[in-house]
């Protein structure tokens, strides 16, 4: 029995460390999620706190009953972190840093190089399929921004007129797997 406890406290140990690197989080997610995480966990979903099971020290899922929400918090190799969420109805995509966070992170990376990062396949893949999307020509669309992490290339895409860019990922070749609007749905 004893030699049974010894490893279950090791794992025990080995995941709060690994739970203590998540970092603040604040975000916004279509469909009216706010997601809150604080440095080290828990994470919130709309005030209620969702039930954290870290992956590794890069990935982190929370799950929410009340919504029947996954939230995914990947740590980019710069230290952000970029949030998606899936939910019911195969509803997914990726949730937007608010004001605040953003803020933060950007002090908080400021001697860094820059977050921003040219992955020319992804771009233009990512360009192609907003483009598709949203009948615009390709030549009226701007990336905004390109952010590489373990779940793959994330492309923000800026559409004339549109209130809010578009969310884009791409695996590490450029194959789009992801794409949503990260507005509201009314003002594309």
């Amino acid at each position: 029995m004893r030699t049974l406890l010894i490893p279950i406290a090791i794992a025990a140990l080995l995941a709060f460390d690994a739970q203590a690197k998540l970092p603040l989080v604040n975000a916004t997610c279509p469909g009216e999620l706010e997601v809150h995480a604080d440095q080290g966990g828990p994470v919130y979903v709309n005030g209620q706190e969702a039930k954290l099971k870290v992956v590794n020290e890069n990935y982190y899922e929370a799950w929410d009953a009340a919504t029947g929400t996954t939230i995914s918090i990947s740590i980019n190799p710069d230290g952000t972190p970029s949030v998606s969420y899936t939910g019911k109805g195969r509803a997914n995509g990726i949730c937007q840093p608010t004001e605040s966070a953003a803020a933060d992170l950007a002090a908080d990376a400021a001697p860094m190089a820059t977050s921003s990062q040219s992955h020319p396949a992804s771009e233009a893949a990512c360009l192609a399929a907003v483009s598709k999307k949203t009948n615009v020509p390709g030549d009226k669309l701007s990336v905004v921004e390109t952010l590489a992490g373990e779940a793959g290339i994330s492309v923000s895409v800026r559409v004339p007129g549109a209130d809010a860019p578009w969310a884009c990922m791409t695996d590490q070749k450029g194959k789009v797997w992801n794409l949503s609007y990260t507005g509201s749905e009314g003002k594309l």
